[in-house]
């Protein structure tokens, strides 16, 4: 073993202003970085955004109504932001929309050219598993606001046997579905544990598409999703009086269908009617549009100043009159009012919530869902 040489004093010098270098050099990158992004929010709003590509990150797959307000919102709000900045929309469909969720709150830049809208699933999920690590808190995320409240409906298809919600009540009606944290699942299973209703969620559809195709050719019969949603993708069911609307879930009645039954009033007991609550209440936030955590303050401004041009602007307005869907939006405030109230609910309603949506109702359909697939190949036969 060969004896560590002992260094000399000008070795020793060298090597400390050497470390020394690295030390400042490192400090002043710190500092150099830190400053850059100080001044990336301070800058300009037209400097700042000129020639930039922002990205809209959608929750949701391109045949729904998430993914075409989502577009058409972005579009126009573009026209409202200095520097006039051109965009990209990413569609991360599945899981209810969790994915556009993570990716905007741990992925995507925090300097205000990231923007993100999804389905509702994500939004009851760490309320109802707290100690789970969701990757994400809702109450985080810089609030533009949402482009209306949504009433979700449960439709069956015309000739199908299921016209009133008392054949809900009498027989087992299934339904089509993307995936168990979707609302086209949630909902159904607490109207189950609520009000008695016997909806069958059948999951693994792709997107709001795939489900729609499932009544289409009779694989289930019918689907529940937002009105609004049904009115501006599938107008001619609406129109052509294809379906019939069961019932509806909301914090109150849509004007339009003021004779469809309101699944509140079917609840007996406070209890049933605290679960059917908690589901209803989100419905107020649909279609959310919000700001990763962490952008600076005046890009947060100069987006919801878009924001509140946008949803009043009458070229928007028309485009969304044309898809048959009235923006009646909230600003961020309002948002984070309702968040508020989600997350005060009282312990007692989650746990019969939490019950409710692991209810082994709600199954897989092999013929369009791998994971499914890989179940069944796994699952020994009996005898």
């Amino acid at each position: 073993m060969t004896a560590e040489r002992p260094r000399s004093g000008s070795e020793t010098n060298r090597r400390t202003d050497t470390m020394g270098w690295f030390g400042r050099f490192s400090l002043f990158g710190a500092v150099a970085t830190a400053a850059l992004a100080v001044a990336a929010g301070n800058a300009p709003a037209a400097e700042f955004f000129k020639d930039k590509t922002l990205t809209l990150w959608i929750g949701g797959g391109v045949a729904g109504s998430t993914n075409l307000i989502g577009r058409t919102f972005v579009k126009h709000a573009v026209r409202f932001l200095p520097g006039k900045p051109s965009y990209v929309a990413r569609n991360l469909p599945g899981a209810g929309g969790i994915g556009a969720v993570r990716t905007l709150y741990t992925r995507a830049d925090k300097d205000g050219t990231h923007i993100g809208t999804w389905a509702l699933g994500p939004v009851t999920d760490p309320i109802l598993t707290p100690k789970k690590n969701w990757g994400y808190d809702m109450r985080k995320f810089n609030w533009l606001g949402n482009m209306a409240g949504q009433v979700q409906v449960c439709i069956a298809w015309k000739g199908a046997g299921f016209k009133t919600i008392q054949d809900v009540f009498d027989k087992s009606m299934k339904i089509s579905s993307t995936g168990a944290r979707s609302n086209g699942t949630k909902v159904p299973l607490a109207l189950n544990a609520a009000i008695g209703t016997r909806f069958r969620p059948v999951l693994g559809y792709r997107g709001p598409g795939g489900a729609n195709l499932a009544v289409e050719r009779k694989e289930v019969v019918g689907r529940c999703a937002g009105y609004e949603t049904f009115r501006s993708t599938k107008a001619d069911w609406v129109q052509g009086g294809k379906i019939n609307f069961v019932v509806q879930i909301g914090v109150a009645k849509h004007p339009d269908i003021p004779n469809v039954p309101f699944a509140r009033d079917y609840a007996k007991t406070a209890a049933d009617k605290a679960l059917v609550d908690f589901v209803a209440r989100p419905l107020a936030m649909s279609n959310p549009f919000a700001l990763p955590p962490g952008v600076p303050a005046a890009r947060i401004k100069e987006w919801r100043a878009a924001w509140a041009a946008t949803t009043t602007d009458k070229a928007f307005l028309a485009e969304m009159k044309r898809y048959k869907f009235i923006p009646r939006p909230n600003d961020g405030k309002q948002v984070m009012a309702i968040l508020n109230k989600l997350y005060a609910t009282p312990g007692e309603v989650l746990k019969r919530a939490e019950k409710a949506f692991k209810t082994r109702t709600a199954r897989c359909n092999p013929k369009v869902s791998k994971k499914c697939r890989g179940k069944r190949k796994g699952k020994k036969k009996k005898g």
